[in-house]
């Protein structure tokens, strides 16, 4: 499996002007791209780079949240690149590659080692879902740390399907991102007394009560993560009036001079994240260096803990700053992080 944001090359032999396709899945799979290339000058062989094409389908499959419908198409992707033999006429098989949607430009990265899921203020709220997404896994191990020093171990199965129901949380679990990869979903509301949990390379404090928003995003490597805001989270409605000139008479309260006929409106949050600790989910970085996953993400969602309502959002700062206590003159972190509803709402 190659990371999308790598250059990935395929030689398509010798001949120069050569009609090449890439196509999805199997023999009878969508073609996504279809072209001609030629050779570079002073080379012997033509070359494409199919990252950037593939990058661009992958676009196209991310989650779709309609109300409260969740689609996907079907995933794993792999990608067949293929060139067409004009003496045969035939088309041949030139490669085959799988893309992890990883966005991270870590070269230093192995998703079969280090895991998909990177938390970064490590603490869940009993009443939320905590998402892990494991690299060519069928299950999901969970350890249960209770107050008293037991544990417990959990196991969700993934079952990489492309079927959904209307079920936002129940669908997290069925969801893959990335190929060879799925997400399995935990549910912390059948026990009690947790003091932690830890699954994969992953370490989450539990807490009660303690807040009523969450954010759900992808993270840099493809993986999806929880992150429990702990601080004031406000609501801002931005409002684009139309008006209409109408001729004003007193003897009529409609005919007023001025009418309001639609308010267009965007609903913002401002999300503070409250006081972030040395320690990450991963207990090996600071909180603040990985703040990187959750603001530089495409793929966002609030969570409403007490009405269980997911929100597909939009971060809408341009700036990601790397906070430690140390930089910041060891003075407590955190964030402020605005966010628009990925939805107009209108008024007539």
């Amino acid at each position: 499996m190659e990371p999308i944001w790598k250059d990935y090359y395929v030689s398509l032999g010798t001949a120069d002007g050569v009609l090449y396709r890439i196509r999805l899945d199997d023999a009878a799979g969508e073609i996504i791209y279809q072209g001609k290339a030629y050779q570079r000058p002073d080379t012997l062989t033509t070359e494409i780079r199919i990252n950037d094409v593939c990058a661009d389908y992958f676009s196209g499959v991310v989650l779709n949240l309609t109300q409260a419908t969740l689609s996907s198409m079907s995933l794993p992707l792999t990608f067949y690149v293929e060139y067409y033999d004009e003496a045969n006429e035939t088309w041949t098989a030139a490669d085959t590659v799988q893309f992890l949607d990883d966005w991270s430009y870590d070269r230093s990265y192995d998703a079969a080692t280090m895991g998909l899921s990177f938390p970064i203020n490590g603490r869940i709220d009993v009443r939320m879902w905590i998402p892990y997404t494991a690299v060519g896994a069928s299950q999901v191990s969970m350890e249960i740390h209770y107050k008293d020093g037991t544990t417990a171990t959990v196991i969700v199965p993934i079952a990489i399907s492309a079927d959904f129901s209307s079920d936002f949380n129940a669908d997290f679990a069925r969801h893959t991102t990335a190929a060879g990869s799925g997400t399995a979903v935990f549910n912390l509301t059948a026990w009690t007394d947790v003091d932690y949990v830890v699954i994969g390379n992953a370490r989450y404090q539990v807490v009660t009560d303690c807040g009523r928003y969450a954010l759900y995003y992808k993270n840099a490597y493809g993986g999806y993560d929880a992150f429990l805001l702990d601080g004031i989270c406000r609501r801002t409605d931005v409002l684009e009036r139309g008006n209409v000139d109408v001729e004003y008479d007193n003897r009529s309260v409609q005919n007023r001079g001025v009418r309001n006929y639609i308010n267009e409106y965007k609903q913002s949050w401002v999300l503070n994240t409250g006081l972030l600790s040395d320690d990450a989910g991963l207990l090996s970085d600071d909180a603040g260096l990985m703040m990187h996953h959750l603001l530089n993400s495409t793929d966002v969602y609030l969570y409403d803990i007490d009405s269980g309502e997911m929100t597909p959002v939009v971060i809408t700062d341009t700036e990601t700053e790397y906070k430690t206590f140390k930089t910041s003159g060891r003075q407590p972190v955190q964030y402020a992080i605005t966010v628009e509803v990925a939805q107009k709402f209108a008024r007539r």
